[in-house]
């Protein structure tokens, strides 16, 4: 949950939550958020949509809208349109590996690849709806070079932005 957490959020902010499934991210943005910010929660995959929206509507959250749409297709409905970002991306899941043994077998290099090329379609799709001077938020739940570090240094060198430093409070237990 720490992606949702390093961002001073102004409360008039319209913020998209890319990969937005099952809602916790969604829902910490939201709740940072004042009664004029939006907050456009999507997933593509129609199954978690629903799961997603459900969650959404349990929790009541206001001036907030689900989408299950494909990125492309999101980013021109809203060209420099948000403020904030988040793209929690798909990911090889090696962070699940201690609590998901199926995890483990699933990895591989080829899905590492693969997750390397979705990321990047994702992120070069929805590039467009960030707002001049709008933040971008990458994460993923795995460790390797390629999908994170790299995929940072692939987001400053072809989309053009400025990587920034976080404080990352002691207490969260991660570096």
């Amino acid at each position: 949950m720490a992606p949702a957490e390093c961002v001073d959020i102004d409360p008039d902010w319209k913020i998209l939550d890319m990969c937005a499934a099952p809602g916790g991210k969604s829902t910490q943005l939201r709740n940072k958020l004042g009664e004029k910010g939006i907050l456009v929660s999507n997933e593509i995959v129609s199954s978690r949509c629903k799961i997603l929206t459900g969650n959404i509507e349990r929790l009541g959250l206001k001036n907030t809208v689900t989408t299950c749409m494909d990125t492309a297709k999101l980013a021109k409905l809203y060209p420099n349109t948000f403020d904030l970002i988040m793209v929690d991306a798909p990911c090889s899941g090696e962070g699940m590996f201690r609590k998901e043994p199926v995890a483990v077998e699933q990895w591989s290099v080829s899905n590492v690849e693969l997750c390397v090329k979705r990321q990047r379609k994702i992120l070069s799709d929805v590039w467009s709806s960030l707002r001049p001077g709008g933040l971008l938020v990458y994460s993923t739940c795995t460790f390797n070079r390629e999908e994170n570090e790299d995929c940072v240094e692939w987001i400053a060198t072809e989309l053009g932005a400025t990587p920034l430093s976080i404080d990352v409070d002691p207490e969260w237990g991660i570096t």
